[in-house]
């Protein structure tokens, strides 16, 4: 089959890294959805992050240029991340995620990236699209859930589709 030649490809991902432990706590509440269904979910292995936003390798060099340009204003700042909510996509479909508090850095990072100003809500997801059925199964328990943490964000991450597989390409640090 032939690849559509307009069709653009998004190869590049730019996203905010959560600190380890975050990162094993949304970890482990994909296991328990996991363990809860019996089965695995579509991004059930999918590592912990905030993403920012995707964007093609056509451009890539000059765009990265562009990128630290932007990001190199930014101050770091800290990250609060507390209790787990969930997106309703349709009437069938839903997604958990770790909320985060304090939403304004981020989209303020969101923004002067993209260019864009759209709803953009920052979170972590724990799992994405499930049905309405399995999605009342898991969240039983994980309404429950109580969790709060914070890290510390002075760096954006861009990973590169290889294959795939998503791998990382560069890190471009805040430097404000």
């Amino acid at each position: 089959m032939m690849k559509d030649p307009l069709k653009r490809e998004e190869n590049l991902f730019y996203l905010i890294s959560p600190s380890r432990p975050v990162s094993k706590f949304v970890e482990s509440m994909k296991a328990h959805v996991e363990n809860t269904l019996g089965y695995r979910f579509k991004t059930h292995l999918s590592k912990p992050y905030l993403s920012l936003m995707r964007d093609s390798d056509k451009r890539a060099e000059r765009f990265l240029y562009d990128v630290e340009n932007k990001v190199c204003s930014f101050k770091p700042f800290d990250v609060s991340v507390k209790n787990l909510n969930v997106f309703i996509q349709s009437n069938h479909k839903r997604t958990i995620y770790l909320d985060v508090v304090y939403k304004t850095p981020i989209c303020e990072i969101f923004e002067t990236l993209t260019d864009k100003d759209i709803d953009f809500t920052p979170h972590i997801t724990i799992a994405k699209n499930l049905e309405i059925d399995d999605f009342m199964k898991v969240w039983r328990d994980l309404k429950h859930v109580s969790y709060s943490n914070n890290f510390r964000c002075d760096h954006i991450t861009v990973l590169k589709k290889s294959e795939r597989k998503w791998i990382h390409y560069a890190d471009i640090p805040f430097n404000g």
